[in-house]
């Protein structure tokens, strides 16, 4: 009788502990949930929430700072980051190429839960899209500046749950931009320039640096400017016919790290000389890291606005 109830207790003892296990197994974390977040090039699957990011746009990495999410990213190209951004150049940061190649050996070490890509980077997405969860926060210029930043931000603010922070974040720069048009509207007709190489291009309201004319509200010195990447090539005898009383100046080259002659070196001549703009000291030099490089992001789509406000002020 002894032996049989030690057997039975080992029985028990045996299937309690089975049964224990089996409880372990069933209050297991569940599998992170995946979501199918839409962007410009499509839709993607993204499981969880990302820890390893790669961000291939500084617009797009000026919207994770702003969105307190600058200890998720860990690559980034460092070619020609700018100064709003240069505690991204920290060694804790791998360097993972240019804008427009991406180094794809550094990105497959880091093993990232998510890319984001934009403009300069975004004919790369078929490609990055096959290793890893890849999204494109691209906008059209025309869209505008306050619509780009927010449709550029919100793919970004679903997949990290910011949706509200983002709100809060264009409800003040909405806001913002609403008290500056007095300043753009008394400012005289401005034309928007761009030098590169030793030459100038015009840009209209339509263009990347629209907000000049869109936001600011500053009247337009030249009607119909074509609408491209680059802006409508201009001679110097041209911007002396149009004579704006304002010039907004983006020099390309100081932005993109081109060596040659400055913007202001390059409109110092004697055509130039004749516009209503040089003589009351009314060229306004904009920054080319944000106006040309990052032109969106959450915090740098106000710092523009404030710029170039200050420039008519100045």
């Amino acid at each position: 009788m002894h032996r049989r109830l030690v057997a039975l207790v080992a029985v028990l003892m045996l299937a309690l502990t089975a049964c224990g296990q089996s409880g372990q197994g069933s209050e297991a974390e569940p599998a992170a949930a995946s979501r199918s977040i839409a962007h410009v090039q499509g839709s993607t699957e993204i499981k969880g929430t990302p820890d390893k990011v790669v961000v291939m746009d500084f617009g797009a990495l000026d919207s994770m700072k702003a969105l307190g999410l600058s200890d998720k990213v860990v690559g980034l190209p460092k070619r020609g980051l700018p100064k709003f951004l240069d505690e991204f150049g920290a060694e804790k940061y791998a360097d993972v190429g240019t804008l427009q190649e991406p180094n794809l050996e550094t990105i497959n070490k880091l093993d990232p839960d998510l890319l984001i890509i934009g403009g300069r980077s975004a004919a790369k997405y078929p490609e990055l899209s096959q290793h890893w969860p890849t999204i494109d926060i691209s906008f059209k210029a025309d869209k505008g500046l306050l619509d780009g930043t927010e449709a550029s931000a919100t793919p970004i603010a679903e997949i990290f749950d910011k949706q509200t922070e983002l709100s809060e974040k264009m409800t003040a720069l909405r806001t913002k931009a609403n008290g500056m048009q007095s300043a753009g509207a008394a400012a005289g007709k401005g034309l928007i320039v761009m030098t590169s190489g030793g030459k100038v291009s015009l840009h209209g309201e339509n263009s990347r640096f629209g907000a000049i004319h869109t936001i600011l509200g500053v009247p337009l010195a030249k009607e119909n400017i074509a609408t491209d990447g680059h802006g409508e090539p201009a001679t110097f005898e041209l911007l002396a016919e149009i004579n704006p009383d304002v010039m907004f100046v983006v020099d390309r080259d100081a932005a993109v790290g081109t060596e040659g002659q400055n913007a202001r070196q390059i409109l110092d001549n004697e055509l130039v000389h004749r516009t209503k703009a040089w003589q009351n000291n009314k060229l306004v030099m904009l920054d080319g890291s944000r106006w040309y490089i990052a032109i969106h992001g959450l915090d740098n789509a106000g710092a523009m606005l404030d710029e170039a406000v200050a420039g008519l002020k100045g």
